[in-house]
């Protein structure tokens, strides 16, 4: 199984990453290549909590929260995904205060489908673009948040 880890500091409070991490239904408002997300579970996110979410130009993936630690850890499990070179995969999030800011680790590990383990090799830089672009992301709408309050 395909693993990598990111290391990010994000110029923000941890409260206010957990508060873009936490939307879990939206997404697609801070990640580069998801152009739809919400919801597919009723109540506030929580463990067991689920989404739906389609990627430019195609594909798309349904997730699961596995882990739900308040200004902590958010683990999502990708449990179904539909025209993509992978058959699951677990996104292990990972905040703690850092320098007046946060620190972000993600843990990102996946399974390989028979189209990625085909294309392995470009599978495997894709797959660490794509979420390095997240963490990205998460960073800069975290600090957009932060700077606007």
């Amino acid at each position: 199984m395909p693993e990598f880890t990111i290391t990010r500091h994000i110029d923000a409070p941890v409260e206010t990453v957990w508060e873009v991490l936490h939307d879990f239904g939206d997404i697609q408002r801070w990640s580069p290549g998801v152009t739809d997300s919400r919801l597919t579970s009723e109540g506030p996110v929580s463990e067991g909590s689920t989404r739906h979410c389609d990627f430019a130009p195609f594909g798309s993936v349904r997730e699961r929260v596995d882990a739900h630690e308040p200004n902590e850890r958010l683990t999502v499990a990708i449990h179904e995904t539909s025209k993509l070179p992978i058959s699951d995969a677990i996104a292990d999030f990972r905040i703690s205060p850092q320098n007046g800011g946060t620190e972000l680790v993600l843990h990102y590990s996946y399974t390989l489908n028979r189209l990625g383990r085909f294309a392995k090799g470009y599978t495997d830089k894709q797959m660490r673009k794509g979420i390095g672009g997240m963490t990205k992301g998460l960073k800069r709408e975290s600090e957009r948040i932060a700077a606007a309050a």
